[in-house]
């Protein structure tokens, strides 16, 4: 019997990026109403959750924050927000749903433009890096070292994803721009 089996985890795949932060809360809340509670989420997009009651309950992702600064997460935890796990640099908070309560960490579109263009940091940084690396190795692309070729296709792939990654936060940031 494994670790997850004896304390009543659960464990479930999914791919979301960041500017599908929302969509991914509304999941994380289904699950939630099923006994489903988030512990933890690793790099390869593997959630664990806990069993337990179910619940309706909030799940929001902030970025550019850290889980250090004590008066942020007090203020937070005021608010009613219990602290989940981080995650590619963001953090989950949790909170219970109350009929006629807004269930938002950030309310501000302003704001909301403001942590999304944060989150473009990371990936254009690693497209540039991974740019600059894939052009280097250009050459040995063709060449006979099965090393580079392989280390070169893997950079082309995370430059790919990190592409894609800034588009899909460009156009949120663009939609939020239009609901002002």
């Amino acid at each position: 019997m494994d670790e997850a089996s004896k304390v009543g985890l659960a464990r479930k795949f999914k791919v979301w990026f960041a500017w599908q932060d929302e969509a991914h809360g509304r999941w994380l809340q289904r699950m939630a109403a099923r006994g489903l509670h988030l512990r933890s989420l690793n790099w390869l997009g593997i959630h664990t959750f806990e069993r337990g009651a179910p619940a309706d309950v909030a799940y929001r992702w902030d970025v550019g924050a850290d889980l250090g600064d004590l008066t942020y997460q007090q203020l937070l935890e005021d608010a009613g927000w219990e602290y989940v796990t981080v995650s590619g640099g963001q953090l989950c908070w949790r909170k219970p749903l109350r009929a006629g309560q807004t269930a938002e960490i950030l309310t501000d579109t302003g704001d909301k433009v403001r942590r999304y263009r944060r989150m473009m940091v990371p990936h254009a940084l690693l497209a540039l890096f991974c740019l600059v690396f894939f052009k280097r190795d250009w050459a040995n692309l063709t060449g006979d070292n099965l090393f580079f070729t392989v280390l070169s296709g893997v950079s082309l792939a995370i430059l790919a994803i990190n592409l894609y990654s800034l588009a899909g936060l460009a156009r949120r940031i663009s939609a939020l721009r239009r609901s002002l």
